[in-house]
């Protein structure tokens, strides 16, 4: 394989969640011979991502990549700004809200600047519909999620005997619409039971939150391929989600997996039903395609046809 120089465009926001997501993608593809680097614009506002242009130009010349890959939309206008070619860019979901004018704005973009765009769910492919759009879900590392005995994991995250429900995002993130878990929750039925918060933990800490964990609760308003359900999938943890990104297809056929309309009672009902499922899933052998070195294969393949035009 020729030897491929990549950059990694993103913003972290300071959130190493965000960071850890491209940086597992990263090792992956260094452990197949690419060799990446990483540029993160680190801003909470847009004029963070104009503010980068004319470095980012700079960093990009004396790189000289033969691939600069932006993560996340507004980190792919700051490379097309600053001149990227070629350009790969994930449209990631958490960021991409599919409103008229961020898809009109994308869908121009991905015509006449991105080489390549990479959609994370159907709906965002569809929505896109460019011939140089492929749809390629995120992946993630199983060596991280390995299985961990329940109550090990119960008291390294400090749980009571009640069961508990897992929220796992910043509740202040709009679109994670964390007013519809309380809300929820408070219709339940089921007694003795904990809604737990997951959020800024130490990365290392989080699986064991999943095998410590009942359920995984998730209430967005939107998403594109979200890897906390791939993750609590892998550790085999009963997951109720409202319909929004990919989360349909990647539960399909798991038994403990519930799929629900975005109202309190639909909410409950369906947590309900969840715990009294009382045990592991079969989720993990059903993402075994997302391994993060298969997606790398994928990429890799990407990387070479633009290096080969």
């Amino acid at each position: 394989m020729k030897d491929l120089r990549v950059l990694f465009v993103y913003n972290s926001k300071g959130i190493d969640a965000r960071t850890l997501l491209v940086t597992t993608q990263g090792r992956s593809l260094m452990n197949k011979g690419v060799h990446i680097d990483y540029y993160d614009i680190c801003s909470k506002n847009v004029f963070g991502y104009i503010k980068h242009v004319k470095h980012l130009k700079n960093y990009i010349k004396r790189g000289q990549y033969d691939i600069v890959h932006s993560k996340f939309g507004f980190s792919a206008f700051t490379s097309t700004l600053a001149g990227a070619k070629p350009h790969v860019v994930s449209l990631m979901g958490s960021d991409y809200k599919l409103e008229r004018a961020s898809l009109y704005i994308s869908k121009l973009f991905a015509r006449f600047f991105w080489d390549v765009t990479i959609a994370k769910s159907p709906l965002m492919y569809n929505a896109l519909k460019g011939q140089n759009t492929v749809m390629i879900p995120n992946g993630i590392d199983f060596s991280r999620f390995k299985h961990i005995d329940r109550e090990i994991a119960r008291k390294r995250v400090d749980f009571s005997s009640s069961a508990h429900v897992l929220w796992v995002s910043d509740p202040e993130r709009k679109e994670k619409n964390f007013d519809l878990a309380r809300e929820g929750f408070a219709n339940l039925n089921t007694n003795d039971v904990e809604l737990t918060v997951v959020n800024n933990v130490e990365l290392d800490k989080v699986p064991f939150y999943y095998y410590a964990a009942d359920v995984l609760l998730v209430t967005s308003k939107w998403e594109g391929s979200p890897n906390v359900v791939k993750e609590a999938m892998a550790c085999s943890l009963p997951i109720v989600s409202t319909d929004v990104g990919d989360i349909t297809n990647i539960t399909e056929g798991t038994t403990g997996c519930y799929i629900v309309e975005s109202d309190p009672e639909s909410i409950a009902m369906a947590i309900d039903t969840a715990l009294s499922f009382g045990k592991r899933t079969n989720g993990r052998d059903k993402v075994r395609n997302l391994d993060v070195d298969n997606i790398s294969d994928q990429m890799i393949e990407i990387y070479l046809k633009l290096v080969d035009k």
